[in-house]
């Protein structure tokens, strides 16, 4: 159980069940309609179908696959009404139960986007999951940001030094022009002198020796001196999104990857030689 009340926890478990079944119930008969091709016949539509075309067809009955689908809508609610609930009091155990509630979530939504055939694919799952992931990360940096609030009205009244901010993104903030020039600048700089039909300079030197080189040893940096920095790695990434977008193609996406776990490592490899002491480099 990821709450220690559950007496609470059952109430909310409850309450968001109905509450999601409610609301999924005229939500999800629009998604029936879209993915069964409703939306796109000619003339007068009512863009509503109650059941799922594809779980009646999987199942043999209409009356059954309803009941399913509205098993599948109180569970995603039930979850999400649980999330309310802070999951630990302690920082290490509230990531590790957030990670596990977030993979029961994620879990849930692609069962019921599998079942009721939202996903027609996997890249239409995966687009769900980024937004579940987007949705879910912004709660979470609310819940944070309430907490560092509440922390440092605590500290002022008993006159102690300021905390970090949230997230420590005032510590951050320096790196990002380094991170925007780099992710971003660099390969439209390279590619004023790449050649146009072998582009090495930004399809091999830049992705591959440039990027993973400075996002690491920035990342190393950054955490040698404020400690590891969470929002750093993000930035990299989707400062290499925008170059994706600008210089790039489609087919340059896994380069975000490199840029975050370049930058990850590097912060990593810097905690653990800075803060992972008592003292840290100055």
């Amino acid at each position: 159980m990821f709450i220690g009340d559950k007496r609470r926890a059952l109430v909310r478990l409850l309450a968001g069940g109905l509450i999601g079944t409610a609301v999924l119930i005229p939500l999800g008969g629009l998604f029936n309609d879209i993915v069964s091709g409703g939306l796109i016949s000619m003339g007068f539509h009512t863009p509503f179908r109650l059941v799922s075309a594809d779980l009646t067809l999987l199942l043999g009955s209409a009356p059954l696959a309803f009941a399913v689908q509205l098993a599948l809508y109180f569970l995603l609610g039930a979850v999400v009404g649980v999330s309310t609930l802070p999951f630990a009091g302690d920082g290490p155990t509230l990531i590790l139960r957030s990670l596990a509630h977030f993979a029961l979530t994620a879990g849930a939504l692609t069962l019921t986007c599998t079942l009721l055939g939202w996903a027609w694919s996997w890249q239409a799952m995966a687009v769900y999951l980024i937004l579940l992931a987007a949705v879910y990360l912004l709660i979470w940096l609310g819940r944070w940001v309430g907490w560092y609030v509440e922390a440092a009205a605590i500290r002022e009244k008993l006159g102690l030094a300021p905390g970090p901010s949230p997230l420590k993104w005032r510590e951050t903030l320096p790196y990002l022009l380094f991170a925007a020039l780099l992710c971003l600048g660099l390969p439209a700089l390279l590619g004023l002198f790449d050649a146009p039909d072998v582009p090495v300079l930004r399809g091999l030197l830049f992705p591959w020796l440039l990027l993973p080189v400075g996002a690491f040893f920035s990342g190393l940096s950054l955490a040698r001196r404020q400690g590891f920095c969470p929002l750093y790695p993000p930035a990299c990434a989707l400062f290499t999104l925008a170059a994706v977008g600008l210089v790039y193609n489609a087919s340059a996406l896994p380069f975000c990857a490199v840029a975050l776990c370049a930058a990850g490592l590097g912060e990593l490899t810097g905690w653990l030689l800075g803060h992972g002491r008592r003292n840290p480099a100055p």
